[in-house]
């Protein structure tokens, strides 16, 4: 298993024979509010969490035309999806996400898309994840603390916060420092998550991961 952060909701994950892009952003998305580096592969499928296009964009440095579906596979990797509310009107501001369930190698990481709202039904969906990518910056997500919350409750061995405020990002998003602080447990900084690096941890741990 090997996780790097690609900015805002992005991720590349290399999961037992598979190289998947989850939430790829469109170059300059939302009317030029996006300024992060293009996303360049190849993956061998690309993952979208809902169709906006800070989340669901195509470009041909990906790679890859392939555009995996939950439920399905890639690889060996096993792919499924539950959905969720995109804000706390059940999905009447910003209409419906989907959580997304990658399994492979014995691992289950899950990717909670713009999640804005959760229930209990939720939460039993999410126990059992060894990473959660968890949303946090706020407005149009989880904030930081109810992200925080989340994710103590589900106790995955690393949560590694996202769509959170970012210089090239010109949207109203919380820093990650206020997920930090409202977390409270313990927390590291590193280039990317890997099997080494999730098997020394002791307890739930929050991974900041970097990005060019």
């Amino acid at each position: 298993m090997l996780i790097r952060y690609l900015g805002h909701a992005a991720f590349d994950i290399r999961l037992a024979d598979a190289r998947l892009c989850l939430d790829p952003h469109k170059p300059g998305a939302v009317g030029g509010r996006f300024q992060l580096p293009e996303i360049r592969g190849p993956f061998d499928a690309i993952i979208h969490s809902h169709g906006h296009e800070d989340h669901a964009a195509w470009t041909p440095a990906l790679g890859t035309t392939h555009i995996a579906n939950p439920p399905s596979s890639v690889e060996s990797v096993q792919l499924s999806a539950r959905p969720a509310f995109h804000d706390q009107q059940q999905g009447l501001r910003m209409g419906l996400v989907r959580m997304l369930d990658l399994r492979g190698e014995g691992r289950r990481i899950v990717h909670s898309g713009d999640l804005g709202a959760w229930n209990a039904a939720d939460l039993q969906w999410l126990q059992g994840c060894d990473v959660l990518l968890i949303a946090a910056g706020g407005t149009y997500t989880l904030g930081p603390a109810e992200a925080a919350d989340l994710a103590r409750q589900v106790g995955a061995r690393a949560v590694v916060p996202m769509h959170m405020a970012d210089s090239r990002i010109d949207l109203p998003l919380r820093p990650v420092a206020e997920f930090l602080s409202a977390w409270s447990g313990p927390h590291r900084t590193a280039s990317q998550l890997d099997d080494v690096l999730l098997a020394s941890l002791g307890e739930p741990t929050a991974i900041v991961l970097n990005y060019p």
